[in-house]
């Protein structure tokens, strides 16, 4: 009777460990290496960068053009005033000379 409890809970014990391997090597993470040409390399480094540089542009294009609209709104129904468009302008002596004016 003790050896068949014994030899029970032995594979009673066993069991579990067994669908756990399974279950790990079936979700068992894969790389695949694919080794380029260094010419291959390039193009995929300036295909990148190109697209990088084109999605800025865009982004600033719709920043740019949603300002401009807004301006335009505000202007046609009498919102914007002299002090405004003021404060809306860049200041362009910085961006110039690239140092700050000491005050006087």
């Amino acid at each position: 009777m003790k050896t068949l409890t014994c030899a029970t809970l032995l594979i009673a014990s066993m069991l579990p460990n067994i669908g756990y391997t399974a279950d790990a090597d079936s979700q068992m993470e894969r790389i695949t290496v694919t080794y380029r040409t260094p010419f291959e390399y390039a193009l995929y480094q300036y295909t990148t960068e190109t697209l990088q540089a084109f999605n800025q542009q865009v982004i600033m294009d719709i920043q740019i053009q949603a300002r401009l609209s807004s301006m335009q709104m505000a202007k046609e129904h009498g919102v914007m005033t002299n002090e405004l468009s003021k404060a809306n302008e860049s200041n362009k002596t910085l961006i110039s000379s690239r140092t700050l004016k000491s005050a006087e």
